[in-house]
Parts: C-alpha cells; sequence; structure tokens
C-alpha cells in the first residue's frame, strides 16, 4: 500500500486556525490600505496638476480619486488571483495575474513618464517652491517609489489575509450567535406552552376516557334491558325458548375505538 507523500499546501485556505482569523491582521491591512490610499492620492494629485492645469480643482480631484481605485484595484485583485492560486482555490491561475499586473504597470510608467517629462508651472503636493526643473527627476522618483509601495500593500496584503472560507465561517458564525440569541428568547414561552399543551391533553384524555365509559356504562345497561324484557316476555308466556333469537348484541360497541374489557368474558382468575 502506497502512502502519500504530498506535503500539505502551506497556502490552503483549510487550516482551522487561519478559519479563526486574527481581525488584528485584517485591521492593519485595511489601516494600511487607507495610507496607501491617501498617499496615491497626493501623488496622482501632483501628476494630473501638470497635465490639467487649466480645469478646475473637482475635475482634478475627480481624475485623482478614479486614478487611485483603478491602481489599488489592479493590485488588490493581482494579489487576489495570486492568493487562489497558491490555495489552488478556483479555476484562475497564476498567468490571470498578469492581466491585472499589467495595467498596474503601465499605470504607473505613465505617471512617472509625465512627472518627469512636464515642468510644473504652479505648486503641486510633491512640488518644490524653487528649482522646478531639477525637482522633476526626485518628485519621479518620490511617485515611483509611493506607487510601488501602495501596491504592495495592497497586493501582498490582499494574499496574506484573504480567505474565503474565513469570511463564510465568520458570517455562519455571526448567523448562529443571532439564532442563540432568538432562541434564549423564545425559549422560555415555547417550554410555557408545551406544558400548558400537556396539560391541555391529559385534560382531554381524561375527558375522553370519561365519555367512552359513558357510552359503555350506556351500552352495558342497554343490554341489561334487553336481558330483563327478554326474561319478562319468557315468564309472561310461560315458554323460555319463545325469545329465542329476539335480541341481537349491539353494533355499536364494535364502533368505539377503545375496547373496554367485557366483564361477562374475564377469566375466572383475573376476577379473583
Amino acid at each position: 500500500m502506497e502512502t502519500d507523500t504530498t506535503e500539505p499546501n502551506r497556502w490552503s485556505y483549510q487550516g482551522s486556525a487561519d478559519l479563526g482569523g486574527a481581525t488584528v491582521g485584517d485591521l492593519a491591512h485595511k489601516g494600511a490600505l487607507l495610507m496607501a490610499a491617501a498617499a496615491d492620492a497626493a501623488a496622482f494629485s501632483a501628476v494630473v496638476s501638470l497635465i490639467m492645469s487649466d480645469h478646475q480643482l473637482w475635475e482634478v480631484w475627480l481624475i485623482v480619486l478614479g486614478l487611485t481605485v483603478i491602481a489599488l484595484a489592479l493590485a488588490h485583485f493581482a494579489g487576489r488571483i495570486a492568493r487562489d492560486d497558491a490555495a489552488a482555490h478556483g479555476r484562475v491561475r497564476w498567468h490571470v495575474v498578469l492581466v491585472c499586473g499589467i495595467p498596474w504597470l503601465l499605470l504607473g510608467l505613465a505617471a512617472v513618464w509625465v512627472r518627469m517629462r512636464i515642468a510644473p508651472n504652479t505648486g503641486g503636493l510633491l512640488n518644490g517652491s524653487s528649482g522646478q526643473v531639477d525637482n522633476r527627476m526626485p518628485n519621479a522618483l518620490l511617485f515611483l517609489v509611493l506607487y510601488v509601495a501602495s501596491g504592495m500593500v495592497a497586493g501582498i496584503g490582499e494574499f496574506l489575509t484573504r480567505n474565503p472560507l474565513r469570511n463564510a465561517y465568520r458570517n455562519l458564525m455571526k448567523t448562529y450567535q443571532k439564532a442563540q440569541r432568538k432562541l434564549a428568547r423564545t425559549q422560555p414561552p415555547f417550554e410555557r406552552a408545551m406544558f400548558v399543551r400537556e396539560i391541555h391533553r391529559a385534560s382531554f384524555e381524561e375527558d375522553d376516557e370519561v365519555l367512552l365509559n359513558a357510552k359503555f356504562d350506556r351500552l352495558a345497561y342497554g343490554e341489561e334491558l334487553k336481558q330483563y324484557a327478554q326474561i319478562t316476555i319468557a315468564a309472561h308466556l310461560q315458554d323460555p325458548s319463545a325469545t329465542d333469537g329476539m335480541t341481537e348484541a349491539d353494533w355499536r360497541r364494535s364502533r368505539l375505538h377503545v375496547v373496554r374489557d367485557d366483564p361477562d368474558k374475564q377469566q375466572p382468575g383475573a376476577a379473583a
């Protein structure tokens, strides 16, 4: 019998400890992502202001926000796809990372090229107060560093913190805890209702037994009356055989769903 010597995948989503999740890491990643987004927005504002100096401020910042979201989203999904491939989760494989990575790289290179080629004519967030020509290269390098760093924060952070099973587990735990709280609220009324139901059921069974006993007593009394009438008629005619077959057993006794022991059919030992 061959034994499986395959080493477990360290990036698998199946680890129980990973399913529990460290919320501190998630919060740290989200905080770093917000800081990276702010840095990207500041860097892109300096680039966009160079080529849109004659536009209104809200137009500049609208494009800045769009570029920031696009850059971080591309890096984010690249990290997600890479992690899914490392965990062998889903059908997406590593070469799809290039679909997000190449546009992200081209966007950064284009912004760096604009920052290096166009001299600023107005002050920007990353511009110095003097030496505009000399500052183009340092500002472009600073933008490149910020752009790469923010992309790494978005991509690597998503790679290290992503776990779709953990998210499903957390949602399931929230649903379970909500159901537990609802159960704690509804359990006492339910138990009281079941207790009252049992009381009414027992009372119903007792009343049903009383009703059946009354029916049996009435049928037994009817049998006694028939026997008395049969004896009276035979005595009046002075012929005991004259009343043979005159009466029959009451058919209503067989309709009752609870059979009561007939005293006439009891065994001698049972009567004792």
